[in-house]
């Protein structure tokens, strides 16, 4: 059975480009360019480590407001990507959250599903300026990549190692035939191989470990407790909120009332 990359159609892939570009220009004239203060500024961001490991993040909509979640036990890079992911969501799927709370059917919507997919890459890395940077740190031809080329652009884009990859084929950076033996080192098996290439590369291994960080806003406690004490959610609802972030009401001062 031949193995698939599942690359998009161009012409699919163009149309989601200009999208990516708009957004882009949106938060740029805000001084806004990384995707995390982006997040955190169309929703509250928060990410802690899960212990679903097939679960990478997800979005809802609740009391008006989007939130993000994004899993920190996953790698840095990977987790960026899934950011601008959600993001494609928050721009361009306000109705379907509203309607539907969170993502959790993705069979049902798996067309903006893969649209987010192609967003991601679009978003983190813009066709004309990866072609840029290619030209500047790496300049060899498509048959001649090596894993150290595909390690510089990744860590100059702030994404991860098969990511990265799978970009340089599409934008025939990179011979669609060497593929899968240049992603062989970025399998678990091969963890050390890429650290030590990275490290060799010159760069932090930041990128391609678990950040296991744990971000929650000051402002969502804040935006939680406003809605509690409005009468806006139940005591029981408080309890399921705050669990996630590993809280409960007594340590926010409430006690459920007999």
């Amino acid at each position: 059975m031949k193995k698939v990359i599942n690359i998009p159609d161009e012409l699919y892939r163009l149309k989601i480009k200009e999208l990516a570009e708009e957004v882009r220009i949106k938060f740029a004239k805000k001084g806004l360019s990384d995707i995390f203060d982006i997040l955190s500024e169309t929703a509250f961001l928060i990410r802690k480590p899960l212990k679903i490991e097939s679960l990478s993040g997800f979005i809802t909509y609740y009391e008006d407001r989007f939130i993000v979640y994004l899993n920190s036990n996953f790698t840095l890079g990977h987790e960026r990507y899934t950011g601008a992911h959600e993001l494609y969501h928050i721009m361009y799927n306000e109705d379907i959250l509203k309607k539907e709370k969170i993502f959790i059917d993705k069979d049902k919507y798996k067309e903006e599903e893969n649209k987010a997919d192609v967003f991601a890459a679009e978003f983190l890395m813009p066709e004309d300026y990866v072609k840029e940077i290619f030209y500047k740190m790496v300049n060899v031809s498509p048959d001649e990549i090596q894993p150290k080329h595909v390690v510089r652009m990744h860590n100059y884009f702030k994404v991860s190692y098969r990511a990265m990859l799978k970009r340089l084929i599409q934008l025939k950076l990179c011979a669609e035939d060497k593929y899968f033996s240049l992603l062989e080192i970025a399998s678990l098996e091969n963890k050390d191989k890429l650290q030590s290439l990275t490290r060799e590369e010159g760069y932090s291994i930041d990128l391609i470990v678990p950040s296991e960080v744990t971000y929650i806003p000051k402002e969502y406690l804040v935006y939680v407790k406003a809605n509690y004490e409005n009468g806006k959610i139940s005591y029981e609802e408080l309890i399921k909120t705050l669990d996630f972030i590993n809280l409960s009401p007594e340590d926010l001062g409430y006690e459920q009332v007999k």
